[in-house]
């Protein structure tokens, strides 16, 4: 099993908050959709923490195991990208990293900016 971390930029306001959820559309759904219809199987996206409905993120962290090594990361971010390009969400870099990894728990520091 190969463990992957993604750091996510995101536009928030179509969306109802990171976690899927059973109505509306959500960052961590569509995202988790386009790497298991690229990966040609399905794999569950863990973030390092939510963002409510309407919130943008710089940076976020979130990780994902799959069977196959990707073998080419900028080649796989290209690719993901070119499939969420419509969807203001962009994956910034995939990294390789060990299986206990954990985007929430392995997280150093969380930065909030708030504008009102």
């Amino acid at each position: 099993m190969q463990r992957y971390q993604i750091l996510i930029e995101y536009l928030g306001t179509n969306f109802k908050g990171w976690q899927i959820q059973k109505r509306g559309s959500t960052v961590q759904g569509i995202i988790q959709e386009k790497i298991s219809k690229l990966l040609k199987q399905k794999i569950t996206l863990i973030g390092s923490g939510r963002t409510d409905a309407g919130v943008h993120a710089i940076a976020q962290s979130a990780h994902f195991d799959c069977k196959k090594k990707i073998s080419d990361t900028l080649k796989f971010t290209k690719s993901i990208n070119h499939f969420l390009n419509d969807k203001d969400i962009a994956i910034i870099k995939i990294t390789k990293r060990n299986i206990k990894f954990h985007a929430r728990f392995s997280a150093k520091k969380r930065i909030y900016k708030y504008i009102i």
